[in-house]
């Protein structure tokens, strides 16, 4: 299993080279073809970014010009809304970045959150301070809760843990007990996929939150990229894309695989 069709997400924000030069690398680790997609809203083509929005398709196939990467470059169009409108259903991975506050306006509203939400397809959010050349992959923490999100997202992911270095699957439960057939099962599936996967449970006592046991579980292993169920309406979902979790975001450095 690979991918072979990667969607990156390009507008005229500072987000956008990072971005890109991310999914160029994804390309070329998979040997799969790369499909910008111009998201500008009219905004961004009418406001001081024009120009640089105007040429962002150029810009791009001039940049994979470079490169040996099969490649395509489409335009949603201003009005784009919906997960389709965005060309996010015939592909195997979807390249975006949390929006910055200050360059929101400049991108399709519904990238990252509703097209996640909605199209099916596994999404790789990058942090908004994300910078080109950052390693990704090498070692890789897999959210696990026994859920039908986290299984989408541990089978979703399967070419990035494979290619993995190391895989840590992360627990938070309030019976955890590494012992458990159950938890035992997952472990030996994913290694059975010739992973290398070491687990890392808690048990959920309600002294520490999950956030902070799973960055002290990152800081442990030195975790490049998250792998996690994106869940519509719960803490973790909540934390990730807003409301009173955007202050912990905004100092979170990880790059987020996150299935729905």
């Amino acid at each position: 299993m690979s991918y072979k069709d990667i969607v990156v997400y390009l507008d005229a924000s500072d987000l956008n080279e990072a971005r890109l030069e991310t999914a160029i690398t994804l390309a070329e680790r998979y040997g799969a073809r790369l499909i910008g997609v111009d998201v500008s809203t009219t905004a961004a083509l009418e406001g001081e970014r024009r120009e640089r929005a105007r040429a962002i398709q150029d810009a791009f196939e001039e940049r994979l010009a470079q490169t040996q990467v099969e490649r395509e470059c489409r335009s949603a169009g201003a009005s784009a809304t919906t997960a389709q409108d965005l060309f996010a259903h015939c592909t195997d991975l979807i390249v975006s970045s949390q929006p910055h506050i200050d360059s929101a306006h400049l991108a399709a509203p519904a990238v990252p959150k509703d097209v996640l939400l909605n199209s099916g397809v596994p999404m790789l959010v990058l942090p908004t301070e994300w910078q080109a050349g950052q390693e990704i992959g090498r070692s890789v923490l897999l959210a696990w809760n026994f859920s039908r999100e986290s299984t989408r997202a541990l089978h979703d992911s399967m070419p990035m843990l494979a290619k993995a270095e190391h895989v840590t699957l992360f627990i938070f439960e309030p019976g955890f007990d590494s012992g458990d057939s159950d938890v035992q099962d997952v472990v030996a599936h994913v290694r059975r996929h010739g992973i290398d996967v070491t687990l890392d449970g808690w048990r959920n006592t309600g002294e520490v939150d999950v956030i902070d046991a799973m960055f002290a579980s990152l800081d442990r292993q030195q975790s490049d990229l998250i792998v996690a169920g994106a869940y519509g309406k719960s803490p973790l979902w909540e934390r990730l894309f807003g409301g009173a979790s955007e202050q912990l975001l905004a100092n979170v450095s990880m790059p987020l695989l996150m299935s729905h």
